[in-house]
């Protein structure tokens, strides 16, 4: 795998190589959890912005939902019974941790 060199100040490198250090990880690997994190963060903050300035327009909601309903009417898959992808405790914890990275929570 090819790699670069990031320059990071004195006090971010300290952090991670004590993080390396505690998980006996690379600092490449820490860097590139850390990314990882930091992207998927970010898609669900744009996900629940862009739902919030969805229901904040009623028509365009109604639309949306309107559309949402139409799509779940075609369906017929059979999965009707089928349990929900998330747990109610899971939904929970991915709300808490998105309040979380906006400042709330």
């Amino acid at each position: 795998m090819a790699s670069s060199v990031v320059r990071v100040d004195q006090r971010i490198h300290s952090k991670l190589r004590k993080i390396s250090e505690n998980e006996h990880r690379p600092i490449g690997q820490i860097v590139a959890d850390l990314v990882d994190r930091y992207d998927r963060d970010l898609f669900w903050r744009q996900m629940h912005e862009g739902f919030a300035e969805l229901r904040d327009d009623p028509e365009a909601w109604r639309a949306y939902q309107d559309e949402v309903a139409l799509w779940d009417s075609t369906l017929s898959d059979g999965l009707e019974q089928e349990e929900p992808y998330y747990t109610k405790e899971e939904e929970k914890e991915i709300n808490a941790r998105y309040a979380k990275s906006q400042g709330g929570g």
